[in-house]
């Protein structure tokens, strides 16, 4: 009996597409009719066009096939005079020139208003009105009635066009997730629809940007009539919400409000915060029971207000907040600053429920580093860079009792730690190293750093000195108990002293150890400059050949 050919089974084709590239399928579509319709579907799969046209002739061909579309959306606009449709597209990302704008981020949740300008009196390339092509691309949407995650930027303050992209909404029933960005005013009427329109969506990313404040008594009335809109408004089903405005009306008519709309929300990246009034109304939203299973939050960056709003959203934002609340679970903060009262408000309100604490681009004092290792007892991930210590930077009639304070989190798993603690002190063996305050600080933190026997991920950058010693000055011999680390990344700029008995003893003591990071930059730590003190490089070409003997699986990577 004839077997069936092993491409006939189509988990097997789909498989294989993922390893073949596009000139590989093209080559194999042209051998005959049967491969050509086994691997058409997965060549036109996904399509990213950009500024180049030469696939749209294609596209139209097989259209049927197409599931991804990430495109520089003016192209595929210009080119839809005839009908399109696309039967089976899940995701697409339509980010025009039509509006002259694109839209960039920075991490997670900071907005990025630095756009490139790609418009000629008016027009955008090929001489298309921007607000006809912003037409064809929200009629293009009706053609996808499988659509389920949608990036856009749009003008909505032409009619026609938001009239029609709200139909395309209401008629996206499959809708999961929208990023929609708007470079210009829009009447927050028209927001609102937008919003509601997208009720069943399970993440919505929202920026809005435009003029000040509103100019007169039209404005006035539309803000007014959004926020009566809004508060009729029914639930949302939204787990995922990112929000970015330039306007301070809308925060109070439109952001607010929607808080109050989502129940089941779990993550909030919310940008900067510009109206002071804002501040009270998201601290008497959250306390009257909104957002309860909301349990990440990434605060925008820099504020412009004068008092910083931190303290007082994270004071709102534990479990002790409401019955059904559970209470913040991971922060990620990308902000240059954070206070010490923010601090304070996390292991006041937050001990409970927070397990990850991730900052980003801020360089703390020790003494806040402190307050937050010592408050936080559920501690499991934290990313965090700690000042050079001095005099200047520390109070020294506090410094003892600080040292004398235990770390509560002992259940740290991941732990990337960047320091400046040892700023300026070339080796452990120097007079200069052994009368510092940096090192009678380094002998607490590795008093600490010892007890975490549950920790698997730990990246530490405190460069210039080598800690990871067994000679007097080194904290090695102190860590045995972590047997359960897997991944250890150290800095670059460390000056490492070790050796053959160092690796003896990680092999023996660190069973659990799987990589070693000798070049980690995962947190970047301006060292001084250390030129005049070199690296023993022969001990480190030692220790690396020894632990590899000892160790054949373990993965290096150096400078």
């Amino acid at each position: 009996m004839e077997q069936d050919h092993a491409f006939d089974d189509a988990v097997i084709r789909a498989e294989l597409a993922k390893y073949l590239t596009l000139r590989d399928m093209a080559n194999l579509c042209l051998t005959s009719k049967q491969s050509f319709d086994w691997f058409v579907p997965h060549l036109w799969h996904t399509r990213a066009f950009y500024t180049n046209l030469k696939d749209i002739p294609g596209l139209k061909r097989y259209q049927k096939y197409v599931k991804v579309i990430q495109d520089l959306a003016i192209n595929l606009a210009v080119e839809s005079r005839d009908f399109w449709a696309f039967p089976n597209l899940q995701s697409v990302e339509f980010v025009p020139q039509s509006t002259g704008l694109f839209r960039g981020y920075t991490g997670f949740g900071s907005y990025n208003s630095a756009y490139s300008h790609h418009t000629f009196g008016g027009l955008p390339q090929g001489g298309v009105n921007a607000a006809r092509v912003d037409l064809r691309l929200v009629l293009l949407l009706q053609s996808m009635p499988l659509l389920q995650d949608l990036t856009i930027t749009l003008a909505l303050d032409n009619s026609d066009v938001f009239q029609h992209f709200f139909a395309s909404l209401q008629s996206l029933t499959q809708l999961r997730s929208l990023k929609m960005t708007c470079n210009e005013y829009v009447n927050p009427t028209h927001i609102q629809r937008v919003i509601h329109a997208c009720r069943q969506c399970e993440e919505l990313d929202f920026s809005f940007s435009g003029g000040d404040s509103f100019k007169g008594v039209e404005e006035k009335e539309e803000y007014e009539q959004a926020k009566l809109d809004m508060e009729v408004m029914e639930d949302l089903a939204v787990k995922t919400l990112k929000l970015a405005t330039t306007l301070e009306d809308q925060e109070a008519a439109i952001m607010v409000p929607l808080l109050k709309k989502c129940p089941m929300l779990q993550e909030l990246h919310m940008f900067t915060i510009k109206a002071p009034e804002t501040v009270n109304l998201l601290k008497e939203a959250f306390l009257n029971g909104a957002c309860p299973q909301l349990s990440i939050f990434h605060p925008g960056p820099d504020g412009v207000l004068k008092d910083d709003p931190l303290p007082v959203l994270l004071s709102v934002m534990g479990p002790d907040r409401g019955v059904n609340a559970v209470g913040l679970a991971k922060i990620d903060i990308i902000s240059a600053h954070f206070k010490p009262e923010s601090a304070l408000a996390m292991t006041e309100h937050l001990s409970e429920c927070l397990t990850e604490v991730h900052f980003r681009d801020h360089v703390m004092n020790f003494e806040v580093f402190n307050e937050l290792v010592t408050g936080l007892p559920l501690l499991q991930s934290l990313r965090a860079r700690i000042n050079e210590i001095s005099v200047q930077t520390v109070d020294i009639n506090k410094f003892d009792q600080m040292c004398s304070r235990d770390w509560v989190c002992l259940g740290l798993k991941k732990l990337r730690l960047g320091s400046q603690l040892t700023q300026g002190i070339p080796t452990v063996k120097g007079e200069s190293w052994k009368q510092s305050l940096p090192k009678r600080c380094m002998d607490y933190m590795f008093s600490q750093f010892a007890k975490l026997e549950q920790l698997e991920e730990w990246d530490f950058i405190a460069g210039p000195v080598d800690l990871f010693i067994l000679a007097a000055g080194g904290y090695l011999r102190q860590l045995s108990e972590l047997k359960s680390l897997k991944k250890l990344g150290l800095g670059p700029r460390t000056v490492y002293r070790m050796g053959a008995k160092e690796a003896e003893w990680v092999a023996e003591n660190w069973t659990s150890l799987e990589w070693v990071d000798l070049g980690c930059s995962s947190m970047p730590v301006h060292i001084m400059d250390i030129s005049r003190v070199k690296a023993d490089k022969l001990a480190l070409d030692t220790f690396i050949h020894t632990l590899r003997s000892r160790r054949p699986k373990i993965v290096f990577c150096r400078v």
